[in-house]
């Protein structure tokens, strides 16, 4: 009797070997997925640092420390909105809305604080608030509608479009307080507050993707929206906070487009989506949901920034600016297809 205790307490799981091999294969699929992110950013690190060999060799005064904070001023306001963008991309949607609501956020805030003579602290909550509340709405019709967020988001463009020229009257709005133009303008140690504030963004949401569980349900979502469903995710509510954040961070960087040029207008910022979805694509995150960062954003910013600021010191026309962009984009998506479709040699198939 007690040998066949023994022998029975020794036998293993009948589905141990099966847990087992699922282990390793969830290890293996992590390992892919890190050394890939790995290889991704460190091919961008590369590729910056290339341009920025290029552009100092071509010019003298690239490398000139008024020209390195002016990249970081140039980038900051695109980094801000390229930073919600990823969070909603991730999560497998579109927000073709977030250029608009910059122009939105900034004309709220200089009727509120300049016709009415709100304070600043009371104006900026309004002009942030009425964008969220635009990324709420987009957020509930993908939801609860059941519209697609490239139609919902391209609706909430003309409406807050058209907001915000109405609420100009079609023109600019001048004169801020001294307070409020601080938050473009000024400097802590030479560094310029607008790139301060970028990075705070990149930081909460980079914490947010990879430290929370919304985190996790936000690539859980764009990875596969059923399975996640299958888990207990709120899928829709998901996809409406993430439209929620890209509205806030547009509204972050309408206020600081506003504060630098001291005005508000329905225009203001309003072209800034192209430089943002460039940005997010080259920082390898997938247009197709699951896969992205935060930090792969930062570094596509910074590429974008580079290539628009060399070119404008090598007197390039504008116009080959937005050529460029729009072609580095048709380049990134061919990356990006190659990458998936590729097969790692050895243990990580």
């Amino acid at each position: 009797m007690s040998d066949n205790t023994i022998t029975t307490s020794e036998a293993p799981p009948a589905d141990e070997s099966a847990v087992s091999t699922g282990a390793l294969a969830a290890v293996r699929r992590w390992a892919v997925v890190r050394i890939r992110k790995s290889f991704r950013e460190l091919g961008l690190f590369a590729a910056l640092a290339a341009l920025w060999v290029y552009f100092g060799l071509k010019s003298e005064y690239f490398f000139t420390t008024d020209n390195i904070f002016n990249i970081l001023l140039q980038a900051s306001n695109v980094a801000i909105i390229a930073a919600g963008l990823t969070v909603v991309i991730i999560a497998a949607e579109i927000d073709l809305s977030i250029g608009a609501l910059q122009a939105l956020a900034g004309s709220v805030a200089a009727v509120v604080i300049i016709r009415y003579e709100v304070p600043v602290a009371i104006g900026i909550p309004i002009a942030l608030g009425c964008v969220v509340l635009a990324g709420a709405i987009s957020g509930f019709l993908t939801w609860k509608v059941k519209i697609v967020s490239f139609i919902s988001t391209l609706a909430m463009l003309g409406i807050a479009q058209g907001a915000a020229l109405l609420l100009t009257n079609g023109h600019s709005v001048y004169g801020f307080p001294e307070s409020y133009r601080k938050i473009g303008t000024s400097n802590v140690y030479g560094v310029p507050t607008p790139a301060i504030i970028a990075l705070v963004v990149f930081v909460a949401l980079h914490l947010l993707l990879t430290r929370t569980t919304f985190g996790l349900k936000i690539y859980a979502t764009g990875g596969n929206a059923e399975a996640a469903a299958f888990a207990g995710i709120k899928v829709g509510r998901v996809k409406l906070i993430a439209l929620m954040i890209s509205g806030l961070t547009a509204g972050i960087g309408g206020l600081i487009v506003s504060s630098r040029l001291d005005a508000g207008n329905g225009l203001f910022g309003a072209g800034d989506l192209l430089g943002a979805v460039a940005a997010v694509v080259i920082g390898g995150t997938s247009l197709f949901g699951g896969v992205g960062s935060v930090v792969g954003t930062a570094i596509g910013v910074v590429i974008i920034t580079t290539i628009n600021n060399g070119l404008v010191l090598l007197a390039v026309q504008d116009f080959w600016q937005q050529i460029v962009i729009g072609c580095i984009i048709i380049v990134a998506m061919m990356l990006d297809q190659l990458v998936k479709s590729a097969r790692l040699p050895g243990f990580l198939r």
